[in-house]
């Protein structure tokens, strides 16, 4: 997403009347964890002080070449609200809800994050792992390619540093490696956590070995 894209989507998200938060949730259960918060929202009335929640997701290419979608970050939601007592305690007691990100826990309210910030999080990257040819089917078999695999600077364990994106210049430890479609899973800060994200090779440099 280019800059004047991520430009748009920030004055999108300033237009709410809340701060935007991190929540923490089970890691695969984005999508049931903003349904239940969604339903309390509208059977408690919250639609005036709960006003957004939304899940950082990108698509790809599937089996039988299906766009399939893919949480970009699992165990996140990012939600804009007023924060009082009500709002933080529906939210953190919602199941599947660890917590919010930025609050030190003992009823302290967390930190909120700039609208900026998550939409550059929420920029859509397409997975360049397999892609649609576009080639139509002519019922004759096609002879089998051999699997060309990625080469990369880098190993497991060793710190990269991101090139290019949101994330430029930071630096991460490799948590492992898909030779098959070119991407390595990164421990970077993402909020002030430790958080695993992938990136494809091509836009990771060697930082140093482990």
């Amino acid at each position: 997403m280019e800059t004047k894209e991520i430009a748009s989507l920030t004055e999108e998200l300033e237009s709410y009347k809340g701060q935007w938060f991190v929540i923490n949730c089970n890691s695969g259960h984005e999508d049931r964890v903003r349904g239940d918060l969604l339903q309390k929202i509208e059977t408690s009335g919250l639609e005036e002080v709960i006003f957004d929640i939304r899940i950082s997701k990108s698509q790809f290419m599937g089996k039988n070449n299906k766009l399939t979608d893919k949480n970009k970050y699992p165990g996140y939601l990012f939600i804009n609200m007023l924060m009082n007592d009500e709002t933080w305690f529906i939210v953190r007691n919602t199941p599947g809800v660890n917590g919010f990100i930025g609050s030190s826990g003992k009823g302290a309210k967390p930190f909120p994050i700039t609208a900026e910030e998550v939409a550059r999080v929420l920029q859509s990257q397409n997975d360049s792992g397999s892609k649609n040819t576009g080639q139509k089917n002519t019922g004759h078999t096609q002879p089998k390619k051999e699997k060309v695999l990625f080469t990369a600077s880098f190993k497991n364990k060793d710190v990269v540093v991101v090139k290019d994106g949101p994330f430029a210049n930071t630096e991460g430890q490799v948590l492992e490696m898909d030779f098959e479609k070119g991407v390595a899973v990164v421990n970077i800060e993402l909020f002030g956590r430790i958080t695993p994200t992938e990136f494809e090779f091509s836009n990771l440099d060697l930082a140093y070995k482990s």
